[in-house]
């Protein structure tokens, strides 16, 4: 609880506004009850300008353990705010206009477990600023200015467990930066520069379980890189344009490499689960022991039509998305291998009829996704009493326009045979329904070429960006 005494006295070197009033000119002390612009541990609209100098409570609050900034205009933290809330263990100051720390900015931070300092305007983390901050386990600094960090900017912390430095400017990161921090489980670097990482950059780092580097500007990536990670649980390389990727890790959970127009991946050891949507793959990922495989998404990657039996060793997979792979038949024996199958994805394909015996050895399935097709109603009829509603399984109802379509089964679009009178339509107007479908494949066709040409797109932007850099 916030206590009466509490006050924080300034002496303004401009005249800023705080709580509605005009501060008093150059050279006048000022005095603001901290507690008019804070309930509960949260406060808002405090404006405390970069030149303010800040004096806080002589004496000091115990048993403050929160404290929350939104929305204010503070350029600095305020000067000994660890002196005067000795128990704080979350600061959160996001969205103010932080731009600069002052040392010793921790001192007397031992009980600090928490940081958030996103969403402001830091460019730097000088050298030792963390000293004080031994305890420190969560720091977030996503969404700043930052271009350059040091080997020892975050030197002290070696309880931290998590790190952001999502949607910074980074372009290049010193070998040591991450060293002291032996105890780091989440590391974001998404939505920078980097275009390659010095080896030896995660060695010290072997709790390591979560890695982002997601939206940045590599064009290959090297597993030797976390070679040392025994229990990495997340990979994300997601939004980096590169031609192959491949994989080689004992054990990885979860890896996701989706829209970085991918045309080969390849993976060795173990992954569980796969993620490599909006791609530009025309054959399934090469797995060896594909035996682990639990969840697989290979959606919107131009495939066609599968040929074979390239499922033949995912054997132990629950999820399987095929959605948006330009598929207009499916083998019968396609799927027989999957009986723990919980969740099959085939919409927005052009399939029109199955053999509906390629079902009986998906025991498991409790979701099916197939709206978006050119299903004949006919079969479409078929499918649904012999398979869906027999075994209760969950389905999505299609948003095809009835203009478009000659039928619906249950709220998915179908057509009927073109010797067929349209449900429709009038009993001697077949046309109609040929229309229909041909409709049906040209927006499909759209579909497609409008996600290829989004790739291309970004591509593009990408390599403008860094004609600008050089330039």
């Amino acid at each position: 609880m916030w206590q009466p005494q509490l006050l924080l006295t300034l002496v303004a070197c401009s005249v800023i506004v705080c709580g509605g009033s005009v501060a008093p000119s150059a050279g006048q002390l000022r005095r603001i009850w901290l507690q008019d612009h804070c309930n509960a541990g949260i406060c808002t609209g405090v404006e405390i300008s970069r030149n303010d100098y800040v004096i806080l409570s002589q004496a000091p609050i115990a048993k403050q353990l929160m404290l929350t900034f939104i929305n204010s205009s503070i350029a600095k933290i305020p000067h000994l705010m660890f002196d005067t809330f000795p128990d704080l263990q979350l600061l959160r100051m996001e969205n103010c206009s932080l731009d600069t720390f002052e040392k010793p900015q921790f001192e007397g931070a031992s009980n600090l477990m928490s940081l958030f300092l996103g969403y402001n305007r830091l460019k730097d983390i000088p050298k030792n600023i963390f000293l004080g901050a031994d305890n420190l386990a969560t720091l977030h600094l996503q969404n700043n200015l930052l271009k350059v960090l040091h080997n020892l900017s975050f030197h002290a912390l070696k309880e931290l467990k998590e790190l952001s430095l999502a949607g910074n400017q980074l372009e290049q990161l010193p070998l040591g930066v991450f060293s002291g921090l032996r105890k780091l489980v989440d590391l974001n670097l998404a939505g920078n520069r980097l275009q390659a990482l010095p080896r030896g950059i995660f060695d010290k780092n072997l709790n390591l379980t979560r890695i982002n580097l997601a939206e940045n500007r590599f064009v290959t990536f090297e597993s030797e890189l976390l070679k040392l990670q025994s229990h990495l649980m997340l990979l994300d390389i997601s939004g980096n344009i590169m031609p192959e990727l491949t994989l080689n890790f004992s054990l990885l959970e979860q890896a996701v490499a989706h829209s970085c127009d991918l045309r080969r991946v390849t993976v060795y050891g173990i992954v569980k689960d796969l993620d490599v949507h909006n791609n530009s793959l025309l054959d399934i990922p090469h797995i060896p022991v594909a035996s682990n495989v639990t969840s697989l998404d290979i959606s919107q990657n131009p495939l066609g039509n599968l040929q074979g039996n390239p499922f033949r060793r995912f054997t132990a997979l629950m999820r399987l998305n095929l959605s948006s792979t330009n598929t207009q038949e499916l083998a019968e024996g396609l799927f027989k291998k999957q009986t723990q199958l919980q969740m099959l994805d085939i919409s927005a394909n052009g399939i029109y009829s199955l053999k509906i015996t390629m079902f009986d050895s998906l025991k498991a399935l409790q979701y099916f996704y197939f709206q978006q097709n050119n299903w004949n109603c006919d079969f479409l009829q078929l499918l649904m009493s012999s398979f869906v509603k027999r075994r209760d399984i969950s389905f999505m109802e299609d948003i095809t326009a009835p203009e478009l379509v000659d039928d619906y089964v249950d709220g998915i679009a179908c057509w009927y045979e073109s010797n067929k009178p349209s449900k429709k339509c009038d009993g001697g107007s077949t046309g109609n329904s040929d229309s229909a479908l041909e409709l049906s494949i040209v927006r499909n066709e759209i579909k497609a070429f409008t996600e290829l040409v989004e790739k291309k797109f970004i591509k593009v932007y990408r390599m403008l960006d860094e004609m600008k850099l050089k330039l």
